[in-house]
């Protein structure tokens, strides 16, 4: 506990291993130093993430940049977004953020967190390409189907697409296209409004970004051309 009353994270982890009260004290008294540069620390690498990328960065997006985004799974009215970055990635709109909102159980607060990157594209038919979880894929091989099925069993077996339009999804999930969907069987995709968008569970990764933003590209590389006019 710091001299204001405070308790910090990394102080009482710190103290846990040390008998002597000496060594303990002095754990604490450097504990919020440490955490100021924790929480220091993903602002700055997400910074400079944006910037090797071309991206402007800002901690916070405003209620606006929420109301913006706010049809997409992840996203809560009431909840929080950080480490926006918007830019231009070959002649694309991108954008990057994390969501944050909190998830009540009845005996814990737990705190739920996406990444999603989100790529401007024409005015395609809306369409949800979803991961199945375990259940709905043992329910799928006890002969349960669900979403638009495709030629590739595999792909039918871990996603789900849902779509307004059976054509359009036939043209974009090509074989190609559901094997590089495949390359990624956690992340989800969304596709409404004029973009088109890569969702990840859990917190940015800043480390992680070019691979992402070249997943985005590499999406693109595998869109059919008359898509482009659609």
């Amino acid at each position: 506990v710091a001299g204001n009353g405070t308790r910090h994270p990394v102080s009482e982890a710190l103290a846990r291993p040390y008998r002597n009260a000496a060594l303990r004290a002095a754990a604490q008294q450097m504990a919020p130093s440490i955490d100021a540069m924790n929480r220091d620390a993903k602002p700055r690498s997400a910074a400079e993430a944006a910037d090797r990328l071309g991206l402007s960065y800002r901690r916070k997006g405003d209620p606006e940049f929420k109301r913006r985004f706010s049809g997409l799974p992840g996203v809560s009215r009431g909840g929080s977004i950080k480490h926006v970055m918007e830019g231009t990635i070959d002649g694309r709109e991108l954008v990057v953020f994390e969501s944050t909102y909190l998830l009540f159980t009845g005996q814990a607060v737990i705190p739920v967190q996406h990444t999603i990157y989100v790529a401007e594209a024409p005015d395609w038919p809306p369409t949800r390409i979803s991961p199945r979880n375990w259940l709905a894929r043992l329910a799928m091989s006890l002969g349960w189907r669900s979403g638009l099925m495709l030629e590739n069993p595999e792909f039918n077996r871990r996603f789900k697409v849902t779509t307004e339009n059976d054509d359009f999804v036939i043209a974009l999930l090509s074989p190609q296209m559901q094997e590089f969907i495949l390359s990624k069987t956690r992340a989800r995709w969304r596709i409404d409004a004029g973009r088109v968008c890569l969702i990840y569970g859990g917190s940015l990764k800043a480390a992680r970004m070019s691979v992402s933003v070249d997943r985005m590209r590499r999406f693109w590389e595998l869109v059919p051309q008359e898509l482009e006019a659609w």
